[in-house]
Formats: C-alpha cells, structure tokens, sequence
C-alpha cells in the first residue's frame, strides 16, 4: 500500500473516532442550538405543518430529538381528508447521531485530507461554512418530513411525496455519500483558490531589476 493512502488511511481513523466521542458527549449540547432551525426549515419545507415541541432527551441509551408537530392544512391521503385538529398531531423523533453524522465525515475529510499548504486550511474552514448548513438543512429536516408524509404501507397507491424517496435516499447511506463528496469538493476548491492565489501573487510581484547602473561620483 502506498504510503500517502496509509497516512490517509490512519489519519482518517484517529479523527473520525476523535469526533465521534466528542460527538457521543456533547451530541445534546451541539444540538441543542441548531432546534429553532431545525423546526424552522421542517415548517419551510412544508407549510402545512407546525413544530409546536422540539426538544432532546435520552430514550434508551440513545440521544433523540423529539417533536410534535400539528397539521394547519387539510391533508389527502388516499381517499381521506384530514381536516386540521388540535388532537391531530405527528411525533416524529431522530437521533442526535443522525443529525450530527454527516457533518462529522465531511469534517473528518476536511480535517484528515494532506494540505500543500498550512494556507489551505483556512481557506477550507471558511468554504466549510455553507456546505455545513447545506448538509444540515438537506439531511435531518426534510428526513423529518418524509416520514411524516410516508403513508404507503396503508395507502399503496397514493401519490408519494417528492420528500419520502429523498428520506428513502437518506436511509440507506444518503448522508454519507452527500458528506463525503461535500468534502472531496470543499478540499478540491480550497487548493484551486490557493492555486489561483498564487499565481496571481507571482504575477503582481515586480520582476527583479538589475544592480544600479549609475557610477558613484567621488
């Protein structure tokens, strides 16, 4: 094996089971802040529904974030309307795990990945911002909503929801894949833009001028 792919290799491995415990410790903590746009993005993807509860707690050794969430619009699901009630309401629940998954591969790659050059990972970090909220907000809430909108187990021949086979995707290693072409790209536009950078530093830098050609007088 080459020596490059096994310091990859090994470097993968220490950082991912770094991020993993500080994630198995303070999942709730990190999660805790990102609720308000959890339930924000959940009533943006559909606005029939309302977060009224969000909320982390633990349920059988496992971390979960908990909603409720209440229809505001008549739902048609096969032949039935469901008029909105104050007693009709959804209880969807995901692991903090779940939440936090993608973000730590992507991280892990960001993090794991041989830099040129020690610029580099600044410039990695700062392209990382928006592909986090892109991994955040495409992943656990629209998941939320396509479960909620999964009726085909009683109503086979219902229309689907567009969001249901995107949280089928998600369900069967969606989010790692996402992740880690996320991080494949963050890493490939960093070098480009400290490629870029560089040349057109040479570029702007004067060229080198002769020793003086006046004589000293004197």
């Amino acid at each position: 094996m080459n020596r490059q792919v096994r310091n990859l290799a090994f470097r993968l491995i220490v950082i991912t089971a770094a991020l993993l415990t500080l994630g198995r410790i303070y999942g709730a903590i990190l999660v805790t802040p990102l609720l308000p746009a959890l339930a924000w993005v959940i009533e943006a993807a559909d606005d029939g529904f309302r977060v009224d509860q969000i909320h982390v707690f633990s349920k059988k050794n496992n971390t979960v974030i908990q909603l409720k969430v209440t229809p505001t619009q008549p739902m048609i699901i096969g032949s039935r309307v469901l008029m909105p009630k104050t007693s009709l309401h959804f209880e969807p629940s995901i692991l903090v795990g779940s939440v936090l998954q993608p973000i730590i591969v992507f991280l892990t790659i960001l993090l794991a990945w041989q830099a040129k050059n020690l610029l580099v990972i600044p410039m990695r970090l700062l392209l990382a911002i928006p592909m986090v909220v892109v991994l955040f907000v495409s992943n656990s809430p629209f998941a939320l909503v396509g479960a909620m909108w999964d009726f085909r187990e009683y109503f086979p021949k219902m229309a689907v929801h567009p969001l249901v086979y995107w949280n089928d995707f998600l369900q069967t290693g969606g989010p790692v894949v996402m992740a880690i072409a996320a991080g494949v790209l963050v890493v490939s536009a960093a070098d480009q833009c400290f490629l870029l950078l560089n040349s057109s530093g040479q570029l702007m830098r004067p060229a080198n001028l002769p020793m003086s050609l006046s004589k000293k007088i004197g």
